[in-house]
């Protein structure tokens, strides 16, 4: 559906220029379609209430990127943390498989299940 507004300009641009055509050609037709297909829910706004709707956007859209940049420095942050504890968890690691084989050389039955059957 075309709107009023379009069809009057139609018009108006036929009685000023009445050599050329009032037809659109089609992908004209289909870029003005896609500009003002979004522009119905936006319609019935005042020039002020659009205007405060688009800072209201842009300050979301600021958030939104401040968020993402302290998400970025929180996971930087934690990948050193991270970083920093895999050498120690390795080091507990070798600390218990060289315990074990301690206590398998001196002491193996200190590894016996004792089952309780009585």
């Amino acid at each position: 559906k075309r709107s009023v507004l379009a069809t009057g300009l139609e018009k108006l641009k036929s009685t000023i220029h009445p050599g050329r055509s009032s037809q659109i050609t089609e992908p004209e037709t289909d870029r003005k379609k896609s500009l003002t297909e979004g522009a119905g829910s936006y319609y019935h706004l005042t020039h002020s209430e659009l205007v405060s709707l688009l800072v209201q956007r842009e300050a979301e859209l600021e958030h939104q990127k401040a968020e993402s940049e302290r998400q970025k420095r929180l996971l930087a942050k934690r990948e050193v943390e991270l970083k920093k504890l895999k050498p120690q968890v390795k080091d507990l690691e070798d600390y218990i498989d060289t315990l074990l084989v301690r206590i398998m050389e001196q002491k193996p039955t200190l590894l016996q299940v004792r089952s309780k059957l009585k």
